[in-house]
């Protein structure tokens, strides 16, 4: 599903099994109004680093950007980076998009990339589920040039690139490091991405405008509003009464009737599975005390 053509489906992809009742205009994309969206996913943050949980990334995806992006088929593909090499099996160079800016009106550069790697590897203390994994094995990272970034690893990291793919960039503030609190207390989320941040009310809405100097193009929509409905009964009937135009994680057995009242289904694969794995890595477990 997506938010017209400007508005990249590798955004939505980890967001939206949704239904759309049509209710929305079929104009050019730069006259479009308001889109409402119920949604399962409840913000928990807006730290873009914080927690690497599905309900802040895939909302925040609106907002931020990544250096490197993966397409439907899972291959990488430019995202504000245009192109990578490696230099050796330990370093790394990057070419930056160039003529990007963010919410604020400053320009996206490479500073900005050494800020959110430091920002992540040597400030945040997140919980289980951040995004340290994907940098703690950078020995270092520097800026040459406004549009290149060089990266020392510690040893080979073949699958650096799609590292960065789960990484959203940050804009470097005048000095230290933007702390959680802070982004959640106020300071207006400051991304490159097609959408500008305008409200949040934790755990009930999020609140977008239209970022009209975004570098892919003018997304279609003038506003997003998501909802928040965890109860799937809800959000269908949210949906079928035209309180919103869109909603997410539809039950299986509502889809039939849905369709027959004329609502457009879209099924979106995702890339991730998962599995019950055995415990094989103590010779005692704890609860288990005989055979049977």
């Amino acid at each position: 599903m997506k938010l017209g053509s400007p508005f990249r489906p590798r955004l939505l992809s980890a967001l939206l099994i949704s239904i759309f009742l049509g209710s929305a205009p079929a104009t050019p994309a730069q006259e479009r109004g308001e889109l409402r969206i119920a949604t399962s996913y409840k913000l928990m943050t807006l730290d873009p680093q914080y927690a690497n949980l599905n309900e802040n990334t895939s909302l925040l995806s609106h907002i931020y950007e990544r250096l490197v992006y993966q397409d439907e088929n899972l291959e990488l593909k430019p995202g504000l980076a245009k192109s990578w090499r490696p230099l050796s099996d330990t370093q790394w160079a990057f070419k930056l998009r160039d003529k990007v800016r963010f919410h604020d009106g400053s320009a996206f550069d490479a500073d900005d990339v050494v800020y959110t790697i430091e920002r992540i590897r040597d400030f945040l203390k997140p919980p289980s589920g951040g995004f340290r994994s994907y940098v703690s094995g950078i020995k270092s990272v520097s800026a040459p040039d406004p549009l290149t970034v060089l990266i020392e690893t510690d040893g080979a990291v073949p699958n650096l690139p799609l590292f960065f793919s789960s990484i959203f960039v940050m804009n470097r503030p005048s000095e230290g490091f933007e702390t959680t609190e802070d982004l959640n207390a106020g300071h207006p989320p400051n991304g490159t991405g097609p959408y500008r941040f305008e409200s949040w009310s934790s755990g009930e809405s999020l609140r977008l405008a239209r970022n009209d100097d975004y570098w892919g193009g003018k997304p279609a929509w003038s506003k997003v509003t998501f909802r928040v409905i965890e109860n799937p009964a809800a959000r269908v009937a949210a949906l079928s009464t035209g309180e919103v135009d869109v909603a997410d994680a539809i039950p299986a057995r509502d889809v039939a009737s849905l369709k027959e009242r004329g609502a457009r289904v879209a099924s979106v694969g995702a890339a991730r599975v998962n599995f019950v794995q055995f415990d094989v890595a103590r010779d005692t477990l704890p609860g288990v005390t005989d055979k049977s």
